[in-house]
């Protein structure tokens, strides 16, 4: 089964495989959203052999979101309109499954009815899994990494230019204004023209579309083009749809011999108010 062959592929990364949530990062929220579990109904999707999920590595994302006083709930069931009908957001993050065409159009006619999506799609081979669905949409990923040298964690912020104002960043009446947001090695997201850029990685990055996770030696390459994306925000119908093209940022992992990798690195001190202002611009916040 093509799951099963990825699952083995990325046990056999070391950079992958050593991806595990940080039980001890910060998830406290100063001032929640609403009392604890009185919020919406957020889904993280299971169901489609996903590398991020409520009890692994998105743990973090689910405690911070509990934290707000979202009702967070795992989804182990194929989308449907019986098992979308509960829930107000959903969260998609790196699914290996491809969905269905009778899902697809199910989350469609959901979030035309008033649901919201984050989907989310990390460097290859995720982007496979999640391209049916954001095509759905009028959005595209890309089976790629991208790239900025030196390697590293990415900073996309006002300052240069990558981090834009939009309604996910602007200051609101439970967290400021984000200025800046780090990513750790994604893919590229096309966005259609009626979407609001959030994130652009712009000129100056380097492309690779290798066939195998993490071998680069000889791949077919590309510079950077100003169209190329790492998140975008759209209004479908009654409800809205979030794209990014990175899962870390969103969660608090530890990665090889301790590193940090997303909320809880260091640097990236307002990714958490930033994952906050997007659930909260999901659910319908102007």
């Amino acid at each position: 089964m093509r799951w099963l062959a990825l699952s083995l592929v990325l046990i056999a990364s070391p950079t992958q495989a050593q991806q595990v949530p940080d039980d001890q990062a910060d998830v406290s929220v100063a001032a929640p959203a609403w009392a604890a579990g009185a919020g919406p109904v957020l889904a993280i999707d299971g169901a489609h052999k996903n590398f991020h999920t409520i009890d692994g590595r998105y743990a973090p994302f689910a405690a911070l979101a509990r934290s707000d006083g979202f009702s967070v709930v795992g989804n182990d069931a194929p989308f449907s309109a019986d098992s979308l009908a509960r829930i107000k957001l959903l969260v998609m993050a790196n699914a290996s499954q491809d969905l269905t065409p009778e899902e697809i159009k199910a989350v469609r006619a959901w979030v035309e009815d008033g649901g919201s999506l984050l989907l989310i799609a990390d460097h290859m081979p995720f982007a496979h899994a999640a391209d049916g669905l954001a095509q759905a949409f009028g959005f595209r990923f890309e089976s790629s990494y991208a790239f900025e040298e030196p390697r590293g964690p990415e900073q996309f912020s006002r300052a240069n230019g990558r981090l834009l104002d939009t309604p996910v960043t602007h200051a609101t009446a439970k967290t400021p204004a984000i200025d800046s947001v780090y990513a750790f090695t994604g893919t590229v997201l096309h966005a259609p023209p009626q979407a609001t850029v959030v994130m652009r990685l712009g000129r100056g990055w380097t492309i690779f579309y290798p066939t195998e996770p993490w071998k680069f030696d000889g791949v077919p390459q590309r510079p950077s083009e100003d169209d190329d994306l790492r998140g975008a925000i759209m209004t479908v119908g009654k409800g809205r749809v979030a794209l990014f093209s990175e899962a870390a940022m969103f969660s608090a992992q530890r990665a090889g011999q301790g590193g940090f990798m997303g909320f809880n690195y260091p640097q990236a001190s307002q990714n958490k108010a930033f994952l906050l202002n997007v659930l909260h611009w999901l659910n319908q916040r102007p």
